[in-house]
């Protein structure tokens, strides 16, 4: 699952939850570091339990909200919202795949030997409803509009890069010394 949080510029950052368990809170050492004053140090917790993912209250002085109400123990689904201080996190469900990774499968499946018209046909086979024509006629029919694409193979630096788990956001503005 993904926590993800619109700051006040605008820009949206995503932090992505795995089976290892995860902290908030105002601290350096949390997880996710929440620059607010209405923030603990160490605020709730997020652990991978039982194939679902549970958040705890870690006796937070200003408690922590799920949907707008205050939780202790709460089992997290997709679309729901924490409030932790003054930050909104939205649970969604796990990220799709971008741009480039997309690109680079693609790539990889056009090195393989696959043909443009067999991956066309895989794609409609995987997302066409039940009651729409079969995939060979609506291949051919995309295949007379659309000429087959160019990929290219994205950089290997950008898959090789890890992500960053550590997210500092500043809620409060800095104040002057």
């Amino acid at each position: 699952m993904i926590l993800k949080f619109r700051r006040k510029d605008g820009t949206e950052v995503a932090f992505e939850l795995g089976e290892k368990a995860i902290t908030i809170g105002r601290s350096p050492e949390a997880d996710l570091v929440l620059l607010d004053d209405k923030v603990s140090r160490l605020h709730c917790g997020i652990r991978y339990w039982d194939g679902e993912y549970i958040l705890k209250d870690l006796h937070s002085k200003n408690g922590t909200y799920v949907n707008g109400r205050r939780v202790e123990l709460c089992k997290l689904n997709p679309g729901d919202q924490i409030r932790v201080g003054s930050c909104v996190f939205t649970v969604e469900r796990e990220a799709g795949k971008g741009t480039e990774t997309i690109l680079r499968e693609l790539a990889e499946e056009f090195e393989e030997g696959k043909g443009y018209s067999t991956i066309l046909k895989e794609l409609v086979e995987t997302t066409a409803p039940a009651n729409k024509p079969p995939a060979d006629e609506v291949v051919d029919e995309a295949m007379a509009m659309v000429p087959p694409p160019t990929v290219e193979k994205p950089p290997e630096t950008l898959a090789s890069s890890p992500p960053k788990r550590v997210i500092r956001i500043r809620t409060t503005p800095k104040k002057d010394k």
